[in-house]
Order: C-alpha cells, then sequence, then structure tokens
C-alpha cells in the first residue's frame, strides 16, 4: 500500500530546510558601512586625509605613498556612482605622481585640490 504522507513530509522538510539556510544567508551577510562618499567621510577617511597631508608636509615619499593607498582604497568603498570614483582615482594617481617625483609643491596644490573637491570642512 502506498504512503500519501510521504510526499507530503518530503516537500515540508525541503522548505524547512530552504527557510532555514535563508535565514542563514540573510543573518551571514554583512551589514553594508555607513554612507560614505564625496563630501561624506567617516572617521578613517578624515585619517587617511591628515595622514596623506602630513606626510606630503614632512616631504616623506614612504609615507605619503602608503597614506595615499590608504585613500585609495577607501575610495574604493564609497556608495556612488562609477563616473566619480574614476575621477578621485585620477586625482590621486595625479598626486601619486607629483609624489614619485617628489615635486612637494604640487603634491600639495593637488592634494588640496583633491580635499575640496571630495571633502566637506
Amino acid at each position: 500500500m502506498r504512503s500519501f504522507n510521504k510526499p507530503k513530509a518530503n516537500l515540508c522538510f525541503t522548505i524547512l530546510v530552504n527557510t532555514a539556510f535563508l535565514f542563514l544567508f540573510i543573518g551571514g551577510c554583512a551589514s553594508p558601512p555607513a554612507t560614505t562618499g564625496p563630501g561624506i567621510p567617516d572617521e578613517m577617511q578624515l585619517q587617511h586625509y591628515d595622514m596623506v597631508k602630513s606626510a606630503i608636509e614632512a616631504k616623506s615619499r614612504p609615507d605619503a605613498l602608503a597614506a595615499l593607498a590608504l585613500l585609495q582604497a577607501d575610495v574604493s568603498r564609497w556608495r556612488t556612482n562609477s563616473a566619480v570614483i574614476m575621477k578621485a582615482f585620477v586625482d590621486q594617481a595625479a598626486i601619486t605622481d607629483a609624489v614619485d617625483e617628489e615635486d612637494w609643491a604640487m603634491a600639495n596644490q593637488l592634494f588640496q585640490e583633491l580635499t575640496s573637491s571630495y571633502r566637506n570642512p
């Protein structure tokens, strides 16, 4: 004799397992970071801006390059359109080039422009 409860039990089990996986997936996803982007720097970005500024003022090429790399990582976390992000990368690349050439006046000027473009005081 065929049991009609087996397919129903299998269906309930499948639904239960899928629901559990769904809750695990949703619960395991990291929350998005606080909104960051041009004009809305978080504390970490502000620290990186200060590190770049200090390194340029101290004319320290290794420190400036390290701080610029951190600032570039911050830009990659921005939640804005890709055109703004690409422009920020280009602006940072210009500063990096000036630092590489140890043209501190140009690096400072470009950094000031970067700061006024992407950070509200």
